[in-house]
């Protein structure tokens, strides 16, 4: 054959093929795991690690704050002093510990949150020093106070007097106190709560309100406890005169002037208050005074000369106080009183009663209970119709006033530190509101108070300008029942030259009852920057439109540097009128415009409510940053829209 025939094989293919072993996930799961958690330890462990540690501070923190409350009850200022250090280093070691929280600062939302935390802690930590150097003073007479004596008082001569003297010895740590205080307000103010997250942030927010207003308490308490001596008469007498201004009865700086006080004060006491009418001291001068009054009065009060009563008409407040302090000679002088010379004045409203009782609680003089929300009226009502069934005599109807003083003095005198506190809290609201202004004739501590806002002054602007002031005439108390808002707008012409124009809507919200409201007239002056050019003055009463003639129905003057507008006009009850004026800004507003800054103060009509405040600014070029003291409405390249109130002076600042 040839051929062999050839065998079949039969062969299998797994015979050739490896098998495959089984897999195994299980060392990967453990890999996996093994580097999550090493990335989890190099994450969480420094966050833990100093996140304890932070807790247990702030715990601590929070346990001293009962500490200090319980020390300053019982004015052990040592303890105290203790207390804020030990807090002090507590805030430190925080500090330190935060930043020690490890890699999870390199995520950026986290790392906006540490810085917005951090600079609320160096904020804090600078108030607290501040603060040690505030409470040095009282560590200085806690230690000089005789044996078996363990906390400083208030209440007697004595300790009244080793206060003021303590204070003298400290005033450079005042002075720092004032510094650092500032340094926290600085802080405090480039804190961005918006870069906050996390469960945290509504409690950061609220703590950084809180910090905030104590920054602005302490500054407003700063300036009276550091002048303290002078102002509380160390060793020597001070006399001031303090003027009751009724502001349902509006004035230039704050209302009719119906009742004094004159108060004085040795070595932190009062000795002496005196109160009367203001009629009593006016009556006597009557045809021995021969001033004329401003224009105004004559012509829509009909009344020809110028008694103390009237003597506020200048909206600055150190201007009026010194034209009252002249009438207070003279009116003396007239009656027959023997000369008392003046250290200050301080003019007062019934809004700044009502604070202070929204803090304390009702009042009972002479059975007559008083609080914050009946006050004015309760007030009014004793002094104007309820006396003659006291059987009172006209000129012994305020009384009650002297009763009052007394007795809100005597809560003061009373409070502990604590209470104290919350005194100066109501102080700034009340100073910030414009509703108690203070003009001394020493000028370094009318200095130091004018620049802390005390003073009322109509101050200088170099851009635009606004203050609308009010004087009642002849209206009797119908300023309680009038609301006030203000629309202004400033935007530029076709030339490019900035104008402006101010809607002042007054609404008669009452019906009239017999000698307290009536329709509301009132002599209204407007001021500008100085060199405004009224274009243009009208009244709109619902559908009716009145135009008012420049130079005749709009008066033109100049005062305090400014440009005035003023124009009378009445409302009539439950009724609504709408006071425009359009003009044009000065040269010097528009050449900051042309350098690319505007601004605008609108300052508050001392005791009045506060205006409704519409504020639309609408410029020819590009906004590039602004300042205000509330975030607009509406921002839109060229134009800003403010929403708010005039409740205190407001300041708008632009640039291009």
């Amino acid at each position: 054959m040839l051929f062999q025939k050839r065998k079949r094989l039969d062969v299998h293919l797994a015979q050739y093929i490896m098998p495959r072993p089984k897999k195994r996930w299980w060392p990967k799961i453990l890999i996996f795991f093994a580097v999550l958690a090493v990335v989890a330890g190099f994450f969480l462990i420094p966050l833990g690690y100093s996140g304890w540690k932070i807790y247990g501070r702030l715990s601590a923190v929070n346990d001293r704050v009962d500490e200090v409350i319980a020390a300053a009850g019982k004015g052990d200022f040592i303890a105290i002093s203790e207390h804020l250090e030990e807090t002090r280093a507590d805030l430190l070691a925080i500090r330190s510990d935060a930043a020690k929280i490890g890699p999870v600062l390199w995520f950026p939302q986290i790392a906006k949150s540490y810085r917005t935390g951090d600079q609320m802690l160096k904020a804090t930590i600078d108030l607290l020093d501040g603060y040690g150097e505030m409470i040095s003073v009282f560590t200085d007479l806690q230690k000089s106070l005789h044996e078996g004596e363990l906390a400083v008082s208030f209440a007697d001569a004595e300790g009244k007097k080793r206060v003021l003297e303590s204070i003298v010895r400290n005033r450079s740590s005042l002075e720092s106190a004032k510094v650092k205080i500032g340094q926290a307000k600085k802080e405090f103010n480039s804190v961005n709560t918006d870069d906050l997250t996390g469960i945290w942030k509504d409690k950061v927010i609220k703590a950084n309100d809180m910090l905030g207003e104590i920054i602005e308490q302490s500054e407003a308490a700063l300036p009276i406890f550091k002048y303290l001596p002078e102002l509380a008469g160390y060793n020597r007498d001070r006399v001031y005169l303090v003027l009751f201004q009724n502001n349902m009865e509006l004035r230039a700086t704050g209302g009719f002037i119906g009742s004094y006080g004159v108060v004085t004060t040795r070595d932190g006491s009062i000795k002496s208050i005196v109160t009367d009418d203001i009629y009593n001291l006016d009556k006597l001068s009557k045809d021995k005074l021969r001033i004329p009054v401003p224009w105004p009065i004559e012509k829509y009060m009909t009344q020809k000369y110028l008694f103390m009563r009237d003597a506020n008409w200048s909206p600055d407040w150190p201007t009026s106080a010194k034209q009252l302090e002249w009438f207070w000679d003279i009116e003396r002088e007239y009656a027959g009183l023997p000369p008392q010379k003046l250290d200050g004045i301080i003019a007062i409203t019934p809004d700044f009663i009502a604070n202070f009782l929204s803090m304390t609680g009702p009042l009972t003089v002479d059975g007559i209970t008083f609080t914050s929300e009946n006050f004015a009226l309760e007030l009014e009502r004793q002094v104007e119709f309820e006396y003659e069934d006291k059987g009172l005599e006209v000129h012994e109807r305020k009384e009650i006033i002297g009763d009052l003083t007394q007795e809100i003095i005597h809560r003061i005198e009373k409070s502990s530190a604590i209470e104290l506190l919350k005194v100066w809290g109501i102080m700034k609201k009340n100073k910030d509101q414009k509703h108690i202004l203070a003009w001394f004739k020493e000028e370094e501590l009318q200095k130091y108070f004018s620049e802390q806002s005390w003073s009322g002054e109509v101050k200088a602007s170099e851009s635009d300008y606004l203050m609308i002031v009010d004087s009642n005439l002849a209206a009797l108390k119908t300023d309680q029942v009038m609301e006030r808002s203000l629309n202004y707008f400033v935007g530029p012409d076709q030339n490019d030259k900035l104008v402006a124009r101010a809607e002042i809507t007054y609404n008669h919200a009452g019906k009239p009852v017999k000698y307290l409201v009536t329709k509301y007239r009132t002599y209204t002056r407007i001021y500008l920057p100085e060199g405004s050019e009224v274009a243009r003055a009208y009244l709109q009463h619902g559908n009716k439109r009145q135009d008012l003639a420049i130079g005749t129905d709009v008066n033109i003057s100049k005062e305090l540097g400014k440009t005035v507008a003023g124009i009378f006009f009445e409302v009539d009850p439950l009724n609504s009128k709408v006071l425009v004026l359009e003009y044009r800004l000065p040269e010097r507003v528009n050449e900051l415009y042309r350098q690319g800054k505007y601004s605008l103060l609108l300052q508050k009509q001392a005791g009045t409510p506060g205006h409704k405040l519409q504020i639309d600014l609408r410029f020819g070029k590009n906004i590039m940053a602004y300042y205000a003291d509330f975030l607009p409405e509406r921002f839109l390249g060229r134009n800003l829209f403010f929403r708010g109130d005039l409740s205190q002076d407001r300041e708008f600042r632009v640039k291009f």
